[in-house]
């Protein structure tokens, strides 16, 4: 399985306080899927898919919107996102990244 950063994808949410970033990674050429950094309780960030959250039995339970069959290539999908390929892309209001 191939994978690769969606150009203009990427958006920030200073203010919010789980959420900092997105970005797409497209699969094959043919899926994308977002991905998030996320803020954990003690202040440290990661990467991770977007999750669906819904109540269950009296609390809130997190679903994984995508899942990967292998850890080596969650490992280079994490690597590739925290080298910001969007660093250095000029971003056009009105360029959409579908």
């Amino acid at each position: 399985m191939s994978f690769k950063y969606v150009n203009n994808s990427h958006e920030s949410f200073p203010e919010d306080q789980y959420i900092k970033e997105l970005a797409y990674l497209e699969f094959d050429d043919k899926y994308r899927v977002a991905y998030v950094r996320k803020s954990s309780k003690n202040g440290g960030l990661f990467w991770d898919v977007a999750s669906l959250g819904a109540n269950k039995d009296g609390s809130k339970k997190y679903f994984d919107t995508f899942m990967q069959d292998s850890s080596f290539l969650e490992k280079d999908i994490i690597t590739l996102l925290d080298k910001k390929p969007w660093s250095n892309e000029v971003k056009s209001h009105d360029e959409i990244p579908f």
